[in-house]
């Protein structure tokens, strides 16, 4: 059977600690814990539940701090997990039994952000002890369970391990399995957290100014803040070193739809459907695209993309609601 080490870095999380631990220990065959300065009882917690714990100094590197723990793991598989973080008995069951059987090196976990109330992207669900009472959550996949095989995290800030697998020509697979993430509901000093993660992108883009993610990352701070031309001055840079970006020019569109720029928008649509037909985004860029090929007068080139959305995306309701418009009901919709 397949072997788990369970990798984390941790300060000053002694009020989740213990449920995240609580729900692995039974799963994992070993705990690391890399802890960047707590002042708390996040170590003794920790040491209580049978983890390695080992101090680091904190050096405003995320990745470099997720990599201290992973370089300690000794089993077959490395699980990465934060305190405010975890997975439920049975799906744990389920990504146990699949490790062993899984012909991949990683694994795309549905990370589960529970949001205190319903918004654009969230999924709906029924309030329980599992969702802390929320009824939505926004998800997000990514690669949260990989092969001990020397993979590594990168980016100071928002730092992903995907980009090193790939690299490696690492074969990335979609568990399915969601892990709960409660943080957000109960977020503290949040505007402390966002003006540090935002001097982190920064830092991170005067070391590397072309670090793509870095750049990407910066142009979505930038939007948050109010300045679209900044915003698209990021996002341009990192579509001219690889037209393929993930959501790039979905970000662009939708940046030139604010700006009142429709050409542009159905331009930037067009090349995210051209360049990354796979993005995360698709089915947003199809709906917005035949949106605006319908408000252009593009009536046919509308109704014929609609045609290979449905069956891409069958249960998209935006764009089934949309398809009613050419046909099925006479149906109201627009760009999101």
């Amino acid at each position: 059977m397949g072997t788990i080490s369970l990798c984390m870095i941790v300060k000053d999380e002694e009020k989740w600690l213990s449920q995240c631990l609580e729900s692995a220990k039974p799963f994992v065959d070993e705990m690391i814990i890399a802890d960047t300065g707590s002042s708390d009882k996040s170590i003794e917690i920790a040491k209580s539940f049978g983890a390695n714990v080992f101090s680091i100094p904190w050096e405003h590197d995320f990745a470099k701090a997720r990599n201290s723990a992973i370089e300690k793991a000794t089993k077959e598989w490395i699980l990465v997990l934060d305190a405010d973080e975890k997975i439920l008995k049975d799906d744990f069951k389920k990504l146990k039994t699949l490790i062993d059987t899984v012909s991949a090196d990683a694994l795309k976990l549905e990370l589960r952000n529970y949001v205190p109330k319903q918004g654009p992207g969230c999924v709906k669900c029924e309030p329980s002890a599992d969702t802390m009472n929320s009824r939505a959550y926004r998800p997000f996949k990514l690669v949260r369970l990989f092969k001990n095989k020397g993979y590594r995290y990168e980016n100071k800030v928002h730092e992903l391990v995907d980009y090193n697998i790939e690299a490696a020509k690492g074969k990335i697979a979609d568990a399915q399995i969601p892990i709960q993430h409660y943080g957000i509901l109960f977020q503290e000093n949040l505007q402390h957290k966002s003006r540090y993660y935002a001097w982190l992108i920064f830092k991170e883009l005067e070391d590397n100014p072309n670090n793509m993610r870095a750049l990407f990352m910066a142009g979505q701070h930038e939007r948050d803040q109010g300045d679209l031309a900044k915003s698209l001055e990021y996002f341009d840079k990192v579509a001219k070193q690889d037209q393929s970006y993930r959501n790039v020019w979905v970000q662009i569109a939708s940046i030139h739809l604010e700006q009142g720029d429709t050409e542009s928008a159905i331009l930037s649509y067009e090349r995210s459907l051209l360049n990354n037909p796979a993005s995360p985004s698709a089915a947003q860029a199809m709906n917005n695209l035949s949106v605006l090929y319908g408000n252009t007068g593009r009536k046919n080139d509308a109704a014929r993309l609609l045609q290979i959305a449905m069956q891409k995306f069958p249960s998209d309701q935006a764009i089934r609601k949309n398809a009613e418009r050419f046909g099925l009901r006479k149906t109201e919709s627009s760009a999101t």
